[in-house]
């Protein structure tokens, strides 16, 4: 396939995977005439089509040798993808290191979502030695990023005095601020909303923050 033609089906295959109304099965099929010409891109979204199910059958291991070809490509998307797949060993064999590895590069690519998987990995001591305050950086580095799960893990640490944070529940408010505007509940219920109550732009309002 020609590079012009395998651009144009990678264009399309994004609009039928992404634009109302989607059909997930042709825009497989686009993906996979662009990632069969070398694009690194459509073989990262293949390999996710592939992986979830989306557009047809699940197929794990073709998924990860997807992975494999764009990840050498440098593509971050795809980085992850292969690294979710050690992890959990999902159609290949579980090796925790290497995933660890492979989140290392993609963060310091900066990739927020691998910063937070690779915190989780120091937290709890798999694939590398446990490190909680290196993994509390990491989820800082991911919230500054506008990762809402991260600033909620950040502010609960100084909320509850974990991973190595002190207790200090005016530093977590801003994280917590920041993860409940990002869709976290459990955010906005530390900080006393009622259900249904966004949070203003604007910060808190006076007494809002609960400190017990």
């Amino acid at each position: 396939m020609r590079k012009g033609d395998a651009r144009a089906a990678l264009i399309l295959a994004r609009s039928l995977d992404r634009d109302p109304p989607r059909d997930h099965g042709a825009a497989r099929r686009a993906y996979e005439a662009a990632a069969s010409a070398g694009m690194a891109e459509a073989q990262a979204a293949l390999g996710e089509m592939l992986r979830d199910g989306r557009g047809g059958r699940r197929d794990l291991r073709t998924a990860v040798e997807l992975f494999r070809l764009s990840c050498a490509a440098g593509h971050v998307r795809a980085t992850l993808g292969l690294a979710a797949a050690l992890y959990n060993g999902d159609g290949v064999a579980r090796d925790r290191p290497a995933a660890v590895r492979l989140y290392r590069r993609a963060a310091s690519r900066g990739s927020a979502d691998a910063m937070v998987e690779l915190g989780l990995c120091l937290r709890d001591g798999l694939g590398i030695s446990r490190d909680r305050k290196g993994a509390l950086r990491l989820f800082r580095r991911a919230a500054a990023r506008g990762h809402a799960g991260a600033a909620q893990v950040v502010g609960e640490a100084y909320w509850w005095g974990r991973l190595g944070a002190p207790r200090d529940r005016r530093r977590a408010a801003p994280y917590l601020l920041a993860a409940a505007r990002g869709g976290e509940p459990k955010a906005a219920s530390l900080l006393g909303w009622k259900p249904g109550r966004r949070p203003g732009r604007g910060g808190m309002a006076p007494g809002s923050l609960r400190t017990s």
